[in-house]
């Protein structure tokens, strides 16, 4: 892909920075900003599911061993509800 941007005079001096004293291409200076700012936002999107999981955790009611035993109570509560059955 190829990428044609305009660059204001104070990224314009950063860019020039990374180039000098890096010794790297414009192409290589550009995919190394691209990981970084993937990583970046990978990274922060994974502290946001943490900190929902975390809010979440233990605020559900019912027995605790209802993900395993979650047919036995259906059948019982299906019973309750429907004597005949």
């Amino acid at each position: 892909m190829r990428i044609n941007a305009r660059l204001d005079s104070s990224s314009e001096k950063a860019f020039e920075y990374l180039k000098e004293n890096t010794g790297q291409s414009v192409t290589q200076i550009i995919k190394h900003s691209l990981e970084l700012y993937v990583n970046e936002l990978q990274s922060e999107a994974g502290r946001c599911n943490q900190q929902l999981l975390a809010d979440l955790a233990g605020i559900g009611q019912g027995p605790v061993d209802l993900s395993e035993n979650y047919k036995n109570y259906l059948d019982e509560s299906l019973d309750e509800k429907y004597p005949a059955r």
